[in-house]
């Protein structure tokens, strides 16, 4: 801007000294911000190398720190070197937890939101972060020791059933992270990653156990409705209508299948659900899901606890079942039975150390062992009370 020509000459000079003065404080202002940008762009470099993450605090996302790739031997090592270091730096940049915890605060509830026990994915669907069921599913976690503990007592269990005429078989229900892999963020995905589910089933398999490998029904199920609840740890009742086909197609009974078109409601709205009460959320949430037209038989509970050990009375032929599990099994699973046998028997497994006495109380004709793949491992030095001893 400048001053008229009438206007006295001190007068133009200041409006002309004013006029220059933001051009010339913005031009120093942007030294600062640039200097600025770069120390914030450099931080996370300078403190990777002075006081890097460490290795614990990546793992707790449920995953492993990428390695230095060291010097490449191949033309192939060395196309992939460029990739190889970016994972590197990606994992050992300095301030990398607090950043991620910045962005996942900024970002909620977008993927990878939720807290200690809840983990929110891709369109909200909700995983169960205890027991390490994700990384559990993510094949992030291997116990080794404990699987082989389990089985040898699983394996135990099937002898003595054996010797009173009793068939056995085992069909643990997935997590809702083993069968949702693709709602799960990348870090938490499986990618090939032999798991605990597997371990478990080939164990069995080697002592001769039958077992049925539940993942392909739940596979099968999703494609057609909702196998799992998104905000709760549960299978919806499609999924456990799935699982029971399953059992009894391979426990020899295609005759007691029960077909979801005439089992199941049309999609009704359900609102929460125990992660969503996890998260402070359950009257915000809700989701379209089918539930089970016909109502439960009445229980006699065997326990003072309201959802603890019952027996299901049906009242026509057909075989006494004992299902040892927990809330999969415990809630709209044995209803499907009804029918079919004449009486099943529901057991808490308590991380095997159920009460073994149920077994010479009940006379069963079949016991199914269904605790879900996070409860596959029995508890350490559990077993069955009342479990007969070694002859």
């Amino acid at each position: 801007m400048s001053a008229p020509s009438t206007f006295p000459a001190e007068i133009r000079d200041e409006v002309a000294a004013a006029g220059a003065r933001p051009a010339g404080l913005l031009k120093g202002r942007r030294r600062y911000l640039a200097l600025a940008v770069l120390v914030l762009i450099a931080a996370p470099m300078l403190v990777g190398f002075i006081h890097p993450d460490s290795a614990a605090e990546v793992l707790h996302e449920g995953r492993r720190l990428a390695p230095w790739p060291g010097l490449p031997r191949s033309g192939a090592e060395w196309l992939k070197l460029p990739s190889a270091v970016d994972a590197y730096l990606r994992d050992h940049f300095g301030m990398r937890s607090a950043m991620i915890r910045a962005h996942k605060d900024l970002t909620k509830p977008l993927l990878g939101a939720g807290d200690a026990a809840v983990l929110v994915g891709r369109d909200g669907r909700m995983f169960y972060l205890g027991e390490e069921a994700v990384r559990q599913s993510a094949g992030l976690v291997m116990r080794d020791e404990r699987i082989a503990e389990t089985v040898s007592l699983i394996a135990a269990m099937r002898e003595e059933l054996a010797r009173r005429n009793i068939r056995f078989l085992v069909a643990s229900p997935p997590n809702a992270s083993t069968v949702y892999q693709d709602d799960l963020p990348y870090w938490a995905q499986n990618n090939g990653r032999r798991t605990e589910y597997d371990a478990y089933l080939e164990g069995l398999r080697a002592h001769g156990v039958w077992v049925i490998d539940l993942r392909p029904a739940m596979a099968d199920a999703r494609r057609a409705g909702a196998a799992y609840y998104r905000h709760d740890t549960h299978w919806a009742p499609r999924g456990a209508l799935a699982a029971y086909d399953a059992i009894i197609a391979a426990d020899g009974h295609p005759d007691w299948r029960v077909d979801p078109r005439e089992a199941l409601t049309a999609p009704e709205t359900r609102r929460g659900g125990d992660l969503a009460r996890l998260l402070g959320v359950q009257d915000s949430v809700t989701e379209k899901v089918e539930d089970f037209k016909a109502s439960p038989p009445p229980k006699q509970l065997l326990t003072a606890d309201p959802y603890g050990d019952y027996v299901e009375t049906f009242g026509g032929p057909g075989p006494t079942i004992i299902v040892i599990g927990d809330s999969f099994t415990g809630g709209h699973f044995t209803p499907l039975l009804n029918g079919h046998a004449s009486k099943v028997i529901w057991l808490d497994h308590q991380h095997c150390g159920f009460d073994w006495a149920a077994i010479d109380r009940f006379h069963p004709d079949e016991v199914w062992w269904m605790p879900n793949e996070r409860f596959l491992m029995c508890g350490a030095g559990e077993k069955p009370q009342n479990f007969p001893k070694a002859p």
